[in-house]
């Protein structure tokens, strides 16, 4: 039987990578192979209430063990000007800004998480590694001589990353010295031709969970790459939402934020939501995702309900409309889903999904801030950096409403009904031992 370890990132938000593995990891155990995550201790719990064995990577003593004698003494990542107020959007280039954001500040802590990986893999035994954005699975599996499978994506795919593919020339800011944590063990494994933090995310094998439409990605020949559609599993969502049963002819309009992190100024938001459609012909639902109490906003419109958490499926399917922040499960769901929607991104990562949905007229996209971005340094223990960030939130019930007349579009809805039955297609077609053929 063949043993398969899965290693997501945990950071961020973390919850897409967490949840793709888990999918993919009971699709493998349901075809007779034996797998296990390596989570840490925020998803720790996700892995065994799916079932599947888990093996706990403990970064909660990194807290600790971060002091070290020489300078600086508690590496950690420092905004050196904190701007006023939080921006309400933030713009970078590529996964090098995963790196700080992952944790890894310094040499002591990539060793360290490096020789947990190490315990955990002479446990577990496995034939093939798994990784989903994990800057260490790479190397684990050259240090066991191990092959690695990658779920990536267009943005962050080794052999060809394109982040900003709609911009013929990038924003410019400077971005952090991803490889410098890496420096001692890539020299310890003699790997000698890593240029970029994408290079970290190589693999034997390429999983990307959509389709070539969605993730147009260019693969050299000699790079084996499997379009699986999405890794999730969207059915159910049978639960009845009430505000959306309610007899009448109102379009029903669901606004989400995702679960995940890398959000800013939220209430702000969520006002500027309520501004936007209070006393308006349609009914709206709000899911804060518990990242502001949804009481804040009760009682303060007829046409617009606020609610901590609502069973995010049942809301899609039961929506005319979805406005999204453009995360890539939302984004996957919404598609299988065959519902319109408006992404509304944070962070340009979402602006690469929002700007696919566009281009593939799946739906649309609204940038919501105005006035010219500014530079955030950041200073870390090898050097500084730069983010590009928007201060002055813009939501603008005119220009958000003709978007919104796409879902009068008949055409639209053939063309959603192509992707889904594509992505649906990629997903019964996928034979997860294809993962474990080497």
């Amino acid at each position: 039987m063949k043993r398969v370890l899965l290693i997501p990132s945990d950071h961020g938000g973390g919850k897409g990578h967490v949840s793709r593995t888990i999918y993919l990891a009971k699709k493998l155990q349901a075809s007779g192979v034996q797998t296990a995550l390596v989570l840490e201790n925020k998803h720790y719990a996700d892995g065994l209430n799916a079932g599947i064995e888990t093996f706990l990577l403990n970064t909660k003593q990194e807290k600790i063990l971060r002091w070290q004698f020489r300078k600086p003494h508690l590496p950690k990542v420092v905004l050196s000007a904190p701007p006023e107020r939080p921006p309400v959007f933030l713009a970078f280039d590529g996964l090098a800004y995963q790196v700080p954001r992952d944790g890894y500040v310094s040499q002591k802590i990539v060793k360290r998480r490096f020789r947990q990986l190490e315990k955990i893999a002479t446990r577990f035994k496995p034939d093939v590694l798994v990784g989903d954005t994990h800057f260490l699975t790479f190397l684990l599996g050259k240090k066991l001589s191990v092959p690695v499978v990658q779920i990536t994506r267009q943005a962050g795919f080794p052999p060809d990353p394109r982040f900003f593919w709609w911009l013929r020339k990038k924003p410019q800011m400077v971005p952090p010295d991803a490889l410098a944590p890496f420096a001692e063990l890539l020299d310890s494994l003699s790997v000698t031709d890593i240029q970029q933090a994408e290079d970290l995310l190589r693999g034997d094998l390429y999983l990307i969970p959509a389709s070539p439409k969605i993730e147009p990605v260019k693969p050299p020949d000699d790079v084996k790459v499997i379009f699986s559609g999405p890794l999730a599993e969207i059915s159910g969502g049978a639960q009845k939402i009430p505000f959306f049963a309610e007899q009448n002819d109102l379009p029903r309009v669901y606004v989400t934020i995702g679960g995940g992190a890398n959000r800013f100024n939220e209430r702000q938001f969520f006002e500027a939501i309520l501004s936007v459609f209070d006393k308006t012909d349609f009914r709206v639902l709000v899911t804060t995702a518990r990242s502001v109490p949804a009481k804040l906003f009760q009682g303060r419109s007829a046409n617009v309900v606020f609610t901590d958490w609502v069973d995010g499926i049942a809301a899609i399917n039961q929506s005319d409309l979805v406005i999204q922040h453009g995360g890539y499960g939302s984004t996957m769901e919404v598609l299988l889903s065959g519902k319109p929607s408006i992404v509304i991104p944070f962070h340009s990562e979402q602006e690469g999904n929002g700007r696919r949905i566009k281009r593939l007229r799946l739906g649309d996209f609204y940038l919501p801030y105005q006035g010219d971005m500014q530079p955030l340094t950041f200073r870390w223990p090898f050097g500084e950096y730069t983010m590009l960030a928007a201060m002055e939130m813009k939501l603008e019930r005119e220009a958000l409403f003709s978007k919104i007349d796409l879902i009068y579009e008949q055409a639209l809805y053939k063309r959603l009904g192509r992707i889904k039955k594509e992505l649906e297609n990629l997903q019964q077609e996928f034979d997860p031992l294809q993962v474990v053929d080497f």
